[in-house]
């Protein structure tokens, strides 16, 4: 069975989250999880059988940490994942290394697994470097993390050319493209750390793609952004998840 975890960022008003829990509460949806947005999270505590997540916590588990949430207050609200990385974070809160790795360590210590977010812009990808970039992203964040920490983390290969924003139509690499890097990320943490994690694939993850994405035997499941916010359309995907 597949991993879904659906990033809901911040579309979603009050109103429409309540209408996507209602039309979304099925067997089916137990085996997901959902990250929305902070303010929304106690809707879907109390109201649906999703796993719950997290979109973003604080690097400090302190209290004077204005806007952020954390770790602790996640556990609270029985957050089981939470999103670290997404490329939305490093580009607009300039979000480094240091700053992940000491997010990791936050939800470790609160047994909460983190969903670390990988991947490639357009320039990179037309220079042919994707392995290269990937893998020193991972490797500056786990270098600086236990075995054990390494160990409880979910990767998400996201090329950022491939997510769609701002109305722009969606782009999805060839099923060879994406078994090939996730391949890389698979073996690159086995030889150096000698962990095997489950790696996620993200990037315009919809119904109409799915069951191509379905095909590659790699992907142990999908970061889903837009699609996770239409109740008919997650549905979809979980059916077909699930199969």
């Amino acid at each position: 069975m597949k991993l879904v975890v659906g990033n809901q960022k911040a579309y979603l008003q009050k109103s429409e989250v309540i209408n996507f829990i209602e039309k979304t509460k099925s067997e089916l949806c137990k085996n997901a999880v959902i990250c929305p947005s902070s303010l929304y999270m106690e809707y879907f505590k109390e109201n649906s059988s999703y796993i719950l997540g997290g979109q973003n916590v604080a690097m400090l588990d302190t209290g004077t940490a204005t806007g952020e949430i954390t770790a602790k207050q996640l556990k609270e609200m029985n957050a089981k994942y939470t999103i670290v990385g997404h490329s939305e974070r490093r580009a607009n809160q300039k979000e480094d290394s240091e700053m992940l790795v000491g997010k990791i360590k936050r939800l470790y210590e609160n047994e909460i697994t983190s969903i670390l977010c990988v991947g490639e812009g357009r320039e990179v990808k037309e220079q042919d470097s994707t392995k290269d970039f990937v893998g020193k992203q991972l490797i500056d964040v786990l270098d600086n993390l236990t075995k054990e920490e390494i160990a409880s983390l979910v990767i998400a290969y996201e090329p950022v050319w491939a997510i769609s924003t701002g109305g722009a139509p969606s782009v999805t690499p060839t099923n060879e493209e994406i078994a090939d890097v996730v391949s890389y990320i698979k073996d690159l943490v086995n030889d150096k750390y000698e962990v095997s994690l489950k790696v996620l694939y993200g990037g315009s993850v919809n119904s109409k793609n799915i069951e191509t994405l379905n095909e590659i035997t790699q992907v142990d499941g999908y970061l889903i952004g837009g699609a996770s916010v239409k109740p008919d359309e997650f549905n979809y995907i979980m059916e077909k998840c699930l199969q």
